[in-house]
């Protein structure tokens, strides 16, 4: 039996608060939505000065507005409110709030490893090496993982590159909880509707990140564009993140296949919204160039194309990989081999048979891993051995 409440740290905006959304708040709202499913009571806490920054910027000048489960936090009062408040379980997503965060009777730390930031850090100027932000970065992760009582991991291909972070913290792997929550958003189930005869509904939907880069594929596709009954929807637009629009390596890639007439452009929308036409798409396709984070991540916008019972064209070399293979869900290809991505889209647009059965499939990985309720058992297992 859990005692007290769960709070969620959230480092970014999440479904309630009347914005889009992205993967750091879609994981606390998993999470969250996880724990109540097992009958917990639980509230997401988001910093209340992000969250007036990106309410600002879509233009609202009225106050942001409040949702049940959420409440809007300042930084530097987290640890008073969760004083006030114990005893409580605490999740922090990575390590972003550690510097407004210590020790608290009553006060459970859970430290979600979420994403490999260090990586994601590495990868975000090309070739120059952040060596002062990685320092900081390094020293934050250490005191969040002195600070924590277990550890879940955000996929279990991450698990050693963790374990390396937790001994540089002198913590003793030996006696610590550590468990894998896969990332886990509501389930959203659209119509099966690959078509009988030729012709498919791409989609290419998420944020474009800096440490991301599409590659070879968008000619292909540009290529089967041509072809009667195919379509691509697009939506990729800029994460709030900042500062690459100019920079990324697909921005002209992107800019020519928009053009195309059998392509329509979609700008940001809630999350509620993005599951309902996600859920009425076809085929997702997230492809990238292979790099050590790519390597390492938990693509999120795959996951939200699964959960959606969509299934993704993706790379063999991620988290998300091993998932698609057991299923089915979806086509694993080498994003550098130009021929077999050929033969991926030709086989799609071909044989919309199979893709009824991947869509099939895709629903039946959702329901076994991504559900909320199902992914956040492990953490529920740490919390009862308090």
């Amino acid at each position: 039996m859990v005692s007290g409440q769960v709070f969620v740290i959230s480092n970014d905006i999440v479904p309630g608060q009347e914005m889009p959304v992205a993967a750091p708040g879609l994981r606390a709202f998993g999470l969250a939505e996880g724990l109540r499913a097992h009958g917990l009571k639980v509230k997401t806490l988001t910093v209340r000065g992000f969250a007036d920054r990106q309410w600002l910027r879509f233009g609202s000048k009225i106050p942001p507005p409040s949702a049940p489960g959420i409440e809007v936090v300042s930084a530097r009062q987290l640890s008073r409110y969760l004083k006030t408040n114990a005893p409580a379980t605490v999740v922090m997503i990575n390590s972003n709030q550690a510097d407004h965060l210590k020790p608290i009777p009553g006060i459970h730390y859970v430290l979600d490893f979420f994403a490999p930031k260090m990586l994601e850090t590495l990868y975000q100027r090309g070739e120059e090496y952040p060596k002062e932000e990685l320092a900081r970065l390094r020293e934050r992760k250490i005191r969040a993982i002195e600070l924590a009582d277990a550890f879940i991991v955000n996929g279990r291909k991450k698990v050693p590159y963790f374990l390396g972070w937790m001994m540089q913290a002198n913590r003793d792997i030996r006696h610590l909880p550590l468990e894998v929550v896969n990332m886990c958003v509501p389930l959203a189930r659209g119509e099966n509707s690959a078509r009988q005869s030729g012709g498919v509904r791409f989609a290419v939907a998420g944020y474009l990140q800096q440490w991301s880069t599409l590659g070879n594929w968008v000619d292909v596709l540009e290529r089967k564009l041509d072809r009667p009954g195919v379509s691509l929807d697009l939506l990729t637009p800029w994460h709030w993140g900042g500062g690459i629009e100019r920079s990324h390596k697909s921005k002209s890639d992107l800019d020519r296949i928009g053009g195309h007439p059998s392509v329509t452009m979609h700008g940001q929308m809630k999350f509620s919204d993005f599951q309902r036409f996600l859920s009425s798409v076809d085929v997702s396709i997230d492809l990238f160039e292979h790099n050590l984070e790519r390597e390492y991540a938990m693509v999120t916008r795959s996951i939200i194309s699964l959960a959606c019972g969509v299934p993704v064209v993706h790379p063999t070399f991620t988290e998300v990989s091993p998932m698609v293979e057991e299923y089915d869900a979806g086509w694993l290809v080498d994003p550098e081999d130009v021929k077999a991505i050929e033969a991926t889209f030709d086989e799609i647009i071909e044989n919309p048979a199979g893709v009824r059965e991947k869509k099939e499939n895709a629903r039946r990985l959702a329901e076994a891993v991504i559900d909320p309720a199902v992914a956040v058992k492990p953490l529920v297992r740490i919390m009862e051995s308090w």
